[in-house]
């Protein structure tokens, strides 16, 4: 497992030279986004599918994009 300054070392290199700050911060934003969630999953923390399902289902319902029962 890398530290948090060898990731950024490996997204610095894989980003071209002429990078703007919006972007790099944006993608540092991003990347530490992503392995927050890697380790809540590995420690079983976090929301399951079937969760995420009954959110989203609620969400779109209740903003008129998903009918009713409509899967």
């Amino acid at each position: 497992m890398k530290t948090p300054k060898e990731e950024l070392y490996a997204l610095l290199e894989r980003l071209p030279d002429d990078v703007s700050f919006d972007t790099l911060i944006i993608e540092m934003h991003y990347k530490a986004s992503i392995l927050r969630g890697l380790a809540e999953a590995r420690r079983g923390e976090g929301v399951d599918q079937e969760e995420v399902e009954r959110e989203l289902n609620q969400w779109l319902e209740s903003s008129g994009r998903l009918k009713h029962g409509a899967t």
